[in-house]
């Protein structure tokens, strides 16, 4: 957090009649910051509560990011559902989708071991039927593995990928993915 209210506060310019101690803390000297607080605890205030609003606009701003993104990846999904399919002969399964892979780059201790569409976490569906798209039970198991994740912010990969082994072991995944992934 410290690192990115440095990053805020290199992004606040300096005002006339600012003192070179609090252009220092807004350029991101944490020492100026200190002296600052020290020499004059009212502006030190002032500092930071525009750090905390700009902290709480940028994170309005991502929600609003997300959430178009969210959209769009629906509309795309919806688009490429396959509840019939008719040209697909038992699609490779990718078992880090895209929703995986984002909340995977947020977890606390797994961001940054594993990508979307994983090539080491591929397998075949059994035909046509099986598997086309990204259907309903994909998205169900996504939001299984999401919630899951969620629900567990310290885990280690080799326990995040014996959940996903267990869960390809399901009798219902088992009739989709015979060899299981």
């Amino acid at each position: 957090m410290l690192a990115f209210l440095l990053l805020v506060l290199t992004q606040i310019p300096c005002t006339p009649g600012e003192t070179s101690v609090v252009c220092g803390c807004k350029a991101g000297m944490p020492s100026a910051c200190a002296t600052l607080s020290l020499e004059n605890p009212e502006k030190a205030a002032k500092i930071l509560t525009q750090l905390e609003k700009i902290a709480a606009q940028a994170k309005v701003v991502e929600a609003v990011a997300q959430k178009a993104e969210d959209a769009r990846e629906a509309k795309v999904q919806a688009t490429a559902d396959c509840s019939e399919p008719t040209e697909c002969k038992g699609q490779l399964h990718h078992v880090i989708s895209k929703r995986i892979a984002r909340a995977l780059k947020d977890h606390e201790t797994l961001g940054g071991h594993y990508q979307a569409r994983d090539p080491r976490f591929v397998t075949r569906a059994r035909d046509e039927q099986a598997h086309c798209g990204y259907q309903e039970w994909h998205r169900k198991v996504d939001e299984e593995v999401i919630a899951w994740l969620n629900a567990r912010r310290r885990l280690t990969p080799e326990q995040f990928e014996a959940f996903l082994r267990q869960l390809y072991t399901r009798p219902e995944m088992l009739k989709r993915f015979p060899h299981g992934f």
